[in-house]
This record gives C-alpha cells, structure tokens and sequence, in this order.
C-alpha cells in the first residue's frame, strides 16, 4: 500500500509540474514572441537598413506592451526603444507626429535605461533626442559623457558617436572635444582605417588638423596608411579636398574665360 501511496503522490506531482509548466509557457509565450519581433526589427535598424512606418506599423500592439511601467525586460526595452528611435527619424523626415514620436522615444530609453543603464547606445540617441527638442545645452552633455564612459571601445557604437560629435565639436566642453579626438585615434591605432576614412573625409574634415594632431602617440605605420589611402581617394591631408579642388579649378576656369566674353574694347585695353 505504501508503495502504491508513493507511485500515486509521484504521478500527482509530474502532474502539478507538467500543468504549471503548460500555464508558464502560456503566459510567458506572447512575451517571447514580441521579444523575437522587437529584435529582428531593431536588428535591421542598427543594420542601418531602411524600415518605414508601413514596415513597423504591425509592430505597434508589442511596443505598447513594452512600454507597461510595470515590466522590466531589458531586451525587449532596448529593442523597443531603437524602434522608437527609427519611429521618431521617420517623422522628422516626413514632418508628422513630430512631437509624439519624439515623446515616445523619450519614454522608451528612460525605461529602457531604467532596467539596464549601462547602455552607451540608448545614452547617446538620449544625447542627440534632449539636443533635437531643446537645442544643445550644457546640461545635456552629460549624457554624451555617460555614452563615452560606458562604451570607450564598441566600433559600431563609436562611429555613429563620433559622426555626431564631429559635427558640433566647436560646441563641446574641452572634455568632450578632447575625448572625440581620442575616439577617432583609436580607430586609426585599432587599424578600422574604413571607418576613420569616413570620418575624416566627411564631418570630420573641417576638423582635420584637431583629429590628425591627435594620432601623435599612434604607430606611425598606422598614420602613414591612413595618409596614403586618403591620397589614393583624392584627399591630400595638407590642401584640400576633391571637392574644395574641382570648386577651385572652376573659379580658375571661370578667370580664364573672362576675357573672352569680354568687349572687344574691354579686351584691348592695357
């Protein structure tokens, strides 16, 4: 009798265990759908691959989801939160709902940073939401200073950060300006020569004498590749660009030509 006892009590407790696992994977199940959808659409996002509103629109019930204060899944936060972000560009671009979907995204990186703060992504589209509302200010700055303490080394998170300091490196604190011309060495000494190339040749190049005075304590082989590569694409570091080049070769073709349109008495003239 007490054997049969124990084979009974032991089918009721896989019973209790199988059915509690059964309520757990029903509860739980929509969770990880929505977690699996965020993240393959914020993949794409951070892939800088162009998803419009149409595209997110059936993602909308999942970011309602994510945004209940009451849950906290870092994951899923951060994921929304990225979407949020391309929700937000998309009205600045198309000029609709400009204010709400700058609202929203606020909301989802402060709950996002919420559960998880070490994300020097969410601290840096933090930086550049609070400078698009309110217009660059000190107090904004500290959280490109987060962004910088949290993430010194992630190359993808290093080229959009630098991308954007560069282009308002006049504004910066002495700090944050010294810490974007630390930023693009490191690539350069990390031999990410395509990305420092983009860099300097873009938002950097008003720049370049800041950014190369800053290579002084990397490899000197690594200077000269970068120095030889921006020359092979038409950028000579100590002149100009291709472009500052052709809109020179204009204006001298332009003084060129100016006798030949002018008067025959202007021209004889001494």
């Amino acid at each position: 009798m007490s054997r049969r006892a124990a084979v009974w009590f032991a089918r009721g407790l896989l019973a209790v265990v199988a059915c509690s696992s059964v309520a757990w994977g029903a509860t739980t199940l929509p969770d990880f759908v929505d977690q699996a959808r965020l993240d393959g659409a914020s993949d794409l996002i951070l892939r800088n691959v162009p998803v419009r509103d149409a595209e997110l629109g059936a993602l909308a019930p999942a970011l309602s989801r994510a945004a209940a204060p009451s849950d906290c899944m870092p994951a899923s936060d951060r994921s929304a939160a990225v979407i949020r972000l391309r929700l937000a560009e998309n009205a600045l671009a198309s000029g609709d709902q400009v204010d709400a979907r700058m609202s929203e995204l606020d909301a989802a990186i402060r709950k996002s940073l919420g559960c998880a703060p070490a994300d020097p992504y969410l601290w840096l589209v933090l930086f550049w939401l609070r400078n698009t509302r309110q217009g660059l200010n000190d107090a904004n700055f500290d959280l490109l200073r987060m962004s910088y303490r949290l993430g010194p080394n992630e190359g993808w998170i290093v080229v959009k950060r630098s991308a954007m300091a560069l282009v308002m490196l006049d504004a910066l604190p002495p700090d944050l300006s010294a810490e974007v011309v630390a930023e693009f060495a490191r690539l350069v000494k990390t031999e990410l020569y395509t990305e420092a190339i983009d860099l300097l040749k873009g938002p950097g190049w008003v720049h370049r004498e800041k950014l190369l005075a800053g290579l002084a304590a990397v490899p000197q082989r690594n200077v000269d590749i970068l120095t030889k590569t921006m020359a092979d694409i038409g950028y000579d570091l100590d002149r100009r660009s291709p472009a500052e080049r052709r809109n020179l070769g204009r204006k001298s073709n332009d003084r060129l030509d100016e006798p030949a349109r002018m008067p025959p008495e202007a021209r004889a003239r001494p």
